[in-house]
């Protein structure tokens, strides 16, 4: 099913929906796009990625173009095969051919030493090079027929929330892009875990859903876990991996973390506090009168726990009382009975659901910083401007 979209600028873009038995004729004309030069929007298994030629210095020029991405953000190459990797990557050491046995296809990213066929625009001028191999039907066969490595950041504008449908994909970049596949929603809904396997002490440089202990205990393999950013990074520092320097993944509205705290009506409690304390400075910085009746919407990612204690109509009224303003909720929760997995899924597909409704705060639960839930955390984090 093909479906024809107009940008503003009178630039074509095609929406192709995929079903998950979908005839490999549907995606003959995105591949060979992407085999001339063309940028095609995509699905993984983790976010939509913008794919280019990862040989042509032109399209890989043009993906930094078309999402704003400064060009010192190296990005990630995908491939579809194993026996491709010797084409990107040289000097491969043996622990990359043992992550990979286990963990590929699926959403793992090394970081390598460069070969010379791939254009330094690619690695932002390093030696080394970023590759994953998707495990998604979709983005596989499209590697395959188009018969090229495909280089994929996020397929959205930099800095905005990552794509995990394709209506978030549209939302960015209709007008801009030949072709959008639509797969449905992303497995994993977070980007992949990398590694960098180019130093002698192999380090997460990027969380995911592959964590130092599923390595572990799944080869053998030691892996130095991800260490958060201090902040203040340097406006000359030379990240190795997507998601190292820039501020990423954030929505319009002003985000905020709610801290856990064990004691479920303290955390109520600092939840209407944050958002009354929002509401001042707001009445503040724009020199607004108390008592003249201001409206606001306020959108909340909480786990279910602390959901099912939340009794809306009841801050509606205290928030009135205080501050003269009548507040809109929209409230989305998740299941934490798995940890942060369900939450990690869910967080860039509700920042982008909280911008359509023109919310003008968001707070988001905190999770422990274990399992999914330090990949979780590690985007909340770089999307937030403060914790409560």
């Amino acid at each position: 099913m093909k479906k024809q979209l107009m940008s503003k600028q009178m630039t074509k873009t095609e929406l192709i929906k995929l079903d998950p038995d979908f005839d490999l004729s549907l995606i003959k004309p995105a591949a060979a796009a992407l085999r001339s030069g063309e940028l095609v929007a995509f699905p993984t298994e983790t976010v939509y990625g913008l794919g280019a030629n990862a040989f042509c210095e032109t399209a890989v020029k043009r993906v930094f173009e078309v999402k704003g991405r400064p060009q010192d953000n190296p990005l990630i190459v995908h491939l579809s095969k194993f026996e491709h990797l010797s084409e990107i990557s040289i000097n491969i050491p043996q622990i990359a051919y043992d992550l990979l046995e286990v963990f590929a296809p699926g959403p793992l990213t090394l970081i390598l030493p460069k070969s010379d066929l791939v254009p330094e625009i690619v690695s932002a001028g390093l030696s080394t090079v970023a590759i994953r191999f998707p495990d998604n039907s979709v983005a596989r066969a499209l590697i395959e027929l188009s018969g090229v490595p495909i280089v994929a950041p996020s397929a959205n504008l930099s800095g905005r929330p990552s794509p995990t449908q394709a209506w978030h994909v549209y939302q960015d970049l209709a007008g801009k892009i030949p072709y959008i596949l639509d797969g449905g929603t992303c497995a994993y809904g977070l980007e992949s875990t990398i590694i960098d396997l180019s130093v002698a002490d192999p380090v997460i440089l990027r969380p995911g859903f592959i964590t130092a202990y599923d390595i572990k205990k799944s080869t053998g393999i030691k892996i130095t876990e991800f260490q958060a950013e201090q902040s203040g990074i340097e406006p000359d520092f030379q990240p190795k991996a997507p998601g190292q320097k820039y501020r990423h993944y954030s929505p319009r509205a002003t985000v905020i973390i709610l801290r856990e705290n064990p004691d479920l009506a303290a955390r109520l409690n600092n939840l209407l506090n944050g958002i009354e304390k929002f509401i001042q400075n707001k009445i503040s910085a724009n020199n607004l009168k108390k008592d003249n009746p201001q409206e606001i919407s306020v959108g909340l990612f909480l786990a279910e726990e602390l959901s099912k204690g939340l009794d809306l109509d009841y801050f509606k009224n205290s928030l009135h009382r205080s501050t003269c303003y009548n507040v809109r909720f929209k409230l989305e929760s998740y299941n934490n009975q798995r940890g942060a997995a369900d939450a990690a899924h869910d967080l860039f597909n509700r920042f982008r659901e909280f911008d359509q409704l023109q919310a003008d705060l968001i707070i988001c639960s905190a999770e422990q910083m274990s399992g999914a839930g330090i990949a979780y955390m590690n985007r909340l984090k770089k999307a937030a401007s403060y914790e409560i």
